[in-house]
């Protein structure tokens, strides 16, 4: 009996030394808006958000979140960001985020 607890601690700590190892499942991407129901941007901005804080690492700059974001952006919205991406190029790409 001694043996078995001594093996069952001797387990588990070997275990706790390691992270846990799982992937989190991918996320469901935001509905598109386009502009025509303002009330709906909530939603998209929910959902992003969501997937901002299931993956920081990859979201840990504002830029990306916008970049993201501007992807579910279609119609009249879509039409509304365009003059801020063709200037991407510009260095200083703070603009996108004012």
């Amino acid at each position: 009996m001694t043996q078995i607890m001594a093996n069952l601690q001797a387990a588990s700590s070997s275990k706790a030394e390691r992270p846990p190892a799982f992937k989190t499942q991918s996320m469901k991407a935001p509905e598109c808006f386009d502009g025509t129901q303002p009330f709906k941007v909530r939603s998209l901005i929910q959902s992003c958000q969501l997937i901002f804080h299931n993956d920081p690492a990859y979201f840990s700059q504002d830029r990306k979140k916008v970049l993201y974001a501007t992807l579910f952006l279609i119609c009249r919205a879509a039409k509304w960001i365009e003059p801020y991406l063709s200037n991407r190029t510009n260095k200083d790409s703070n603009y996108l985020l004012n």
